[in-house]
């Protein structure tokens, strides 16, 4: 049996977590692959290889390895930017 959605009001808590495990789960695949997603008007998530490194402890000062990794980076969209520097 397949289920419409008329409306928001049609969204039952179960929908929702399926929804979110769904999307979810494409968003960590797809990173950890190193696909790039872009959600349009939202932002874009990559991943990013950093290379090793010496940093400094910030406790004592002393010199540390930092292997290499890698990262996501996310980038917003112009439109969140817009957003979050309006003033109210």
């Amino acid at each position: 049996m397949r289920t419409y959605l008329e409306s928001e009001k049609d969204l039952t808590p179960k929908i929702n977590k399926d929804i979110f495990k769904r999307f979810f789960d494409t968003l960590e695949k797809n990173i950890s692959n190193h696909i790039p997603i872009e959600l349009r008007n939202f932002g874009t998530f990559k991943s990013k290889f950093m290379n090793s490194r010496y940093g400094s402890d910030p406790r004592n000062k002393k010199k540390i390895y930092i292997p290499s990794k890698w990262k996501v980076k996310f980038k917003a969209s112009e439109n969140i930017n817009k957003k979050l520097n309006e003033k109210t």
